[in-house]
Parts: structure tokens; C-alpha cells; sequence
């Protein structure tokens, strides 16, 4: 079996089609929804992402120096910062776990209205910051022309403005510190962000996606650079910091807690792995695989309500997982 594996555009037609941000007449568009805020230390942030809450989240850690962790989507973003703006909340740092669209294309939005605003980013990832033309290019791969519509495109970041991260790094808020995580797997340029001060972990994408109405976690492995070994590598380093709250960017703190997210996160991914590596063998087209993977994922993989599985769905699309996986099995074969 050698099934390769691109990402049909009708995968993301549902999120086009609620999302409002492109297309058809403005002046007929209803009022967006405002950004939530909730929590306080720290604050999650909700965009209302293509009018649905509860899908993605950017995080505020106010000390004396204000940290935003993911500012999101070039279409979400704005609602943060009216958001910030309201409440007359400085940024003096961004946070960027990784350069995903819907991560961080919003951050020239954000940062565009804090001119002294800093950008931390892995240092892997700094130089598409500096020039995302190469992140549009391959936005555009997986999402074709709808790339702007689903999330927006990055604007150019000034390179003075960007700070590039190792692991270990430290950074000082004045009343605490940030510890930056290297946790490579979903991307290879993933940072995670520990707070030893409260021990809140922020880790972006590095245990999946986990959505309000359900404790299952669905991996999250696009086809762009996933690994496998790192993930399962950078889970096991993140249960090992001791953390209080783990917190998600899909969506918000993980559940059941700090105990059980991590192995609950491990089990998953090799599960899915496992079944897709099972499945590929079985199959001799993409759309056998496509469909027998998800017969699969009802009957066993992950039992939860149907609404759940659409807001799944939404966020990490199995086929967009999918031809991650089928990427990541065909660099493992052109290195053999």
C-alpha cells in the first residue's frame, strides 16, 4: 500500500461557510461576537472563532510586564484586540508556541497596536516571521486559494521585533518567569510555556486538540513536518515539569487535570497511529483509507456526541491528521 495523501478543499467548507470572514455583502453581515474573556491569572481569551466558541483560545499572564500566549488567526485576532483595547490591557510580549495559521497569522494584528511589543518564538520559526512567504506557500498546499478565508495570512514581522527561543530560555515578566519548553512533534519548531510562579503550563498544540463537552484528546498531526517520536517525547518531558493546570489551544485547561492529560494524550496518539498504520495496509486508495479510518473513530477510537465530533472536526479535521500521518510515513521511507 502506498497511498498518498493530499487534503480535499470540502474538508474546510463548513468552517468557510459559519466563518463570515470573506465573501458575500459586508453590509449585510451581522454584528461579530466579542471576543471572552474569563479567569484571571490566567486570562483565557476566546475569539468566537468563525462565530463558535469554545474552538481556540490565546492566554494573558498579567505580572509586571503582560505576556499574550497565541494571539491566533489573522481573521480572529481582531476581535482580541478589541478586546485588549477595551479593557486598556497592555502587551509587552507575545508568546508563540508555533507559526500555524491559527496560532499566529493574527500577530502582526496585534502587534501593530503595540509598537514596543516584543515577539517570542521558537527559533526555528523566526525567520517565516520575518518573511511568511514560504508559511503562505504552504498554507496555500493544504487549503488552496480558501487560505485567507479559513484563517487569514500573516502580515511581515520587523526582525528587531522578534525574539528567537532555545529550550530552557527564561523570560522575566518583572514579578515572574516564564521557562520556554521545546516540545518539537506537532511542528518541529513547538514551544511550550511553563510559569513556575503559579505552575500554569501552556502547550499549545503538543498534547492535541481537547474541546469543552468531552475529555477526549484528538491528536493533532498536520502534514507538514509531524513526528511522531517527538510528540510522544515532548508529552513525557511535559509530565515531567510538575505542573498545577495544563492549558490547551484547543481548548482551554486540559481535563481531567494534570495526572492523567498526559498519558490520556501518549494513548491517543499511538491509538490513532496505530489504526491509520493498520488501515493504510487494508486500503489501496486515500478514500478507502479516509473512509474505513472513520468508521473507524465512531466505533472505537473516539466515542463522543456528534456535536463534539463536528466542533472536532472543525478544529483538526481527520483527513487534515490524516495526510499528516501518510507525510510523516513517506519521509520515514525516502530516509530508509
Amino acid at each position: 500500500m502506498n497511498t498518498r495523501f493530499h487534503v480535499p478543499t470540502k474538508v474546510f467548507a463548513a468552517r468557510r461557510s459559519r466563518g463570515g470572514q470573506a465573501g458575500g455583502d459586508a453590509g449585510n453581515q451581522p454584528a461579530p461576537t466579542p471576543a471572552g474573556f474569563s479567569g484571571t491569572d490566567p486570562i483565557l481569551i476566546d475569539p468566537v472563532l468563525g462565530d463558535s466558541p469554545g474552538r481556540s483560545c490565546s492566554y494573558l499572564v498579567q505580572g509586571e510586564r503582560t505576556a499574550l500566549i497565541d494571539p491566533g488567526s489573522a481573521n480572529a485576532a481582531p476581535r482580541v484586540l478589541e478586546a485588549l483595547k477595551a479593557r486598556q490591557i497592555e502587551v509587552d510580549l507575545v508568546l508563540l508556541t508555533h507559526i500555524h495559521a491559527d496560532a499566529a497569522a493574527g500577530v502582526g494584528v496585534i502587534t501593530d497596536h503595540f509598537p514596543k511589543a516584543k515577539i517570542v518564538a521558537p527559533a526555528g520559526a523566526t525567520e517565516r516571521l520575518a518573511d511568511p512567504s514560504a508559511l503562505v506557500t504552504d498554507m496555500k498546499k493544504v487549503y488552496g486559494e480558501q487560505a485567507e478565508t479559513i484563517y487569514g495570512l500573516p502580515d511581515r514581522i520587523e526582525p528587531a521585533r522578534i525574539i528567537a527561543l532555545a529550550d530552557g530560555d527564561q523570560l522575566d515578566l518583572g514579578d515572574r518567569t516564564i521557562e520556554a519548553i521545546a516540545t518539537p512533534g506537532h511542528t518541529a519548531a513547538h514551544m511550550s510555556y511553563f510559569d513556575r510562579s503559579t505552575t500554569a503550563l501552556f502547550c499549545g498544540d503538543a498534547l492535541g486538540v481537547q474541546l469543552p463537552g468531552s475529555r477526549v484528546v484528538r491528536p493533532s498531526t498536520p502534514p507538514w513536518d509531524f513526528s511522531l517520536e517527538d510528540s510522544l517525547a515532548s508529552i513525557a518531558k511535559l509530565a515531567e515539569l510538575g505542573a498545577g493546570t495544563v492549558y490547551l489551544a484547543h481548548f482551554g485547561a486540559a481535563r481531567p487535570g494534570p495526572d492523567e492529560i498526559f498519558q490520556r494524550a501518549a494513548d491517543s496518539l499511538e491509538r490513532w497511529h496505530r489504526s491509520f498504520l493498520k488501515k493504510r495496509e487494508q486500503t489501496d486508495s486515500e478514500e478507502d483509507l479516509s473512509r474505513q479510518f472513520n468508521a473507524c473513530l465512531e466505533a472505537s477510537l473516539e466515542p463522543i456526541a456528534p456535536s463534539v465530533r463536528r466542533d472536532l472536526e472543525a478544529v483538526s479535521p481527520t483527513q487534515l491528521n490524516l495526510a499528516g500521518l501518510s507525510a510523516e510515513q513517506a519521509r520515514l521511507g525516502r530516509a530508509a
